[in-house]
């Protein structure tokens, strides 16, 4: 069993919350506690965020040369790769999410981000302009100062390392608030952080509820940028709170993923690309393809091979690696996605396959689920379900696919599936995403940036340039050259 911190990291100590409560940590899949972990209030927050800025103002972090604080987090990715099978374990426990999974692409993916911005650093540059012939223009690029990251609990140890790479590379200080519901591998990773020399200040992890330590943190005067992935509502109260004190705001939020399949799409392809697209974690990922459009031609065909593969898909024990699906995170969000089931089923939409939905409010374990028939208008077509939900459309005409792949408020990533590439390409240009994925390219790289559009936020998370755009400061420097100076007035 993987040793967990139960306690803040501020300031490169561990240290108890100022309030008497604490929050306990469940597994789940079984139901049993692992940890009782200190909660933050407001006295909380402003330590860390104090502890971050007096480790951007007064220390060597931002001063440091680029190829050292990349270094440290070489040394950081390292540790990761070293501690995976206890990292692993630690998320499958705490969020049900089948050891296969964390173990084979959770985090290894968290330590690809960090080695891969390991290199950014002092690559960081601005920019020389035109100028007349008696000055120069110079642009630089500066830390921008402490920045206040919120993450989900659906990917714990990639969510953190995805926020913290590119903020540490940029040479700014953070501070971290995982969800309450899984803050053990990002405390871990704070750890490891301590381990490899992290100057003090530099990460902190604080851990509490989005209504307290959340609200405390981005309110705060001490902070430039707040980071967000989560849900839209949740992205516009923090626009509201930015306000106060004029921060600057990147948000990544929720989506309703299209897949668009034509009728010359490789349909072996197409059923492994959408089984795993909304089954994988049980859709509990802002980018899962819960929407399926089809070219009525192969809406038969494809629909029975997607059920076929889906019935086979075994459910059960997450820590097992023969399980491909293991539970939904908490018994509250089982309960919204058992809603969100009764109320297609209401609207009409025609359920072609499900497993038993238990009544007990605290079994976590939901079943693949697929509805046919589904109209646009209806809610599991146009409102994100977060879980194991496909929606199953037909379309009839390139143009009539684009429209409904349109119709949502949503716009993180689409699908395409077809062997045309002009076809392809030309879909793209129109989908309304920041991410199209053609026959299942859509897998998540470092260097590559995430957009939204519509609800599913601004700003661009991870890209090497996109990111000294979004976390530096930019100022311009312009050196006359001439020795005398044209008096005013005369």
């Amino acid at each position: 069993m993987p040793v967990w911190p139960e306690k803040m990291f501020i300031d490169g100590k561990w240290v108890d919350g100022h309030s008497s409560t604490s929050w306990t940590i469940t597994n789940p899949a079984t139901r049993e506690p692992l940890a009782e972990i200190a909660m933050a209030d407001a006295s909380d927050v402003d330590l860390a965020v104090t502890a971050a800025r007096r480790a951007f103002d007064e220390g060597e972090w931002r001063r440091m040369d680029g190829l050292e604080r990349g270094r440290l987090l070489f040394k950081l990715a390292e540790r990761v790769r070293e501690s995976a099978e206890d990292l692993a374990m630690t998320d499958t426990l705490n969020i049900g999410k089948p050891i296969r999974d964390t173990l084979g692409f959770d985090i290894p993916c968290g330590a690809d981000m960090l080695e891969s911005y390991a290199g950014l650093p002092d690559k960081i540059a601005g920019h020389s302009y035109g100028g007349l012939a008696d000055n120069v223009t110079m642009q630089f690029r500066e830390p921008m100062g402490v920045i206040a990251a919120i993450v989900p609990w659906n990917y714990p140890l990639t969510n953190a390392a995805i926020k913290l790479a590119p903020i540490l590379a940029c040479g700014n200080t953070v501070v971290l608030k995982p969800s309450e519901v899984s803050p053990l591998s990002a405390l871990m990773l704070a750890k490891l952080a301590e381990e490899v020399g992290f100057p003090p200040g530099v990460i902190n992890v604080i851990h509490g509820t989005g209504a307290e330590a959340g609200a405390a943190l981005v309110k705060h005067p001490g902070i430039n940028e707040i980071a967000f992935t989560g849900r839209h509502e949740t992205g516009a109260q923090l626009m509201e709170a930015a306000k106060e004190g004029m921060k600057g705001v990147l948000l990544e939020l929720g989506g309703k993923t299209p897949s668009v399949v034509f009728p010359d799409a490789p349909l072996d392809h197409v059923v492994n690309g959408v089984i795993t697209g909304i089954f994988c974690h049980l859709g509990q990922i802002c980018v899962a393809g819960s929407r399926l459009l089809v070219h009525e031609s192969q809406h038969d065909e494809l629909l029975e091979r997607i059920i076929a593969k889906a019935q086979s898909l075994r459910q059960g024990d997450p820590t097992d690696p023969e399980m491909h699906l293991g539970c939904l995170a908490t018994p509250t969000h089982c309960d919204f996605v058992r809603s969100r089931v009764e109320q297609a089923k209401q609207e009409g939409a025609r359920m072609v396959l499900s497993g038993e939905i238990s009544d007990d409010p605290l079994d976590c374990f939901f079943p693949p689920t697929i509805f046919d028939q589904v109209s646009p208008d209806m809610a599991v077509a146009k409102e994100e379900v977060f879980g194991p939900v496909l929606s199953v459309m037909t379309f009839k005409t390139e143009e009539e696919a684009i429209r409904i792949a349109n119709d949502s408020d949503f716009g993180l990533m689409a699908n395409i599936w077809s062997t045309d590439g002009t076809r392809a390409l030309r879909v793209a240009r129109e989908l309304q995403a920041g991410r199209i994925s053609i026959n299942g390219g859509g897998y998540l790289r470092p260097n590559v940036p995430i957009y939204g559009y519509k609800k599913s936020g601004f700003g661009a998370e991870l890209g090497f340039i996109e990111a000294a755009h979004e976390l530096c400061n930019s100022k311009s420097v312009i050196y006359s050259l001439a020795t005398e100076k044209s008096p005013w007035p005369e």
